[in-house]
């Protein structure tokens, strides 16, 4: 079982994360679930409804779409991340190649988790102007 200080260290990886400190995320990390499964089994379809945000504490995982394999996730990485925000279906499936371990934040715990804190909305906003700004000094002509 990780602890605290080791879930904070997962959740400083995800880039949405960034500009939240690390007393923010200790909030974050006494939330998170840890989870094994299985290798061969279905985490969420395509087209579920989005439950949360998943970190691979180990193993690997496979991203789907339509069918064909479009991403493989290790140790460190994370998908679902826009879940916690957006409840369209998901884009993609994922699926455990062999056993893993995953860190689990559902959306309703982390809408509570920020109700409770909510300085760490301030780091969210940081992060996605910071990210909304580059795309449109992209596009800019």
């Amino acid at each position: 079982m990780l602890t605290v200080v080791e879930r904070v260290l997962l959740l400083q990886t995800i880039n949405l994360f960034s500009d939240v400190n690390t007393e923010q995320l200790s909030f974050l990390a006494a939330i998170a679930e840890e989870i094994t499964v299985g290798p061969g089994r279905v985490i969420y379809r395509e087209n579920d409804a989005p439950d949360g945000l998943y970190v691979v504490v180990s193993g690997t995982l496979m991203m789907r779409r339509g069918g064909a394999d479009i991403d493989r996730i290790g140790p460190g990485g994370s998908f679902g991340v826009w879940a916690l925000f957006d409840g369209a279906p998901r884009l993609t499936s994922a699926e455990t190649i062999d056993q893993s371990r995953l860190l689990f934040i559902s959306r309703d715990d982390f809408y509570e988790a920020l109700s409770d804190h909510v300085d760490i909305v301030e780091g969210l906003f940081k992060h996605l102007v910071q990210r909304l700004r580059k795309l449109v000094s992209a596009v800019e002509v």
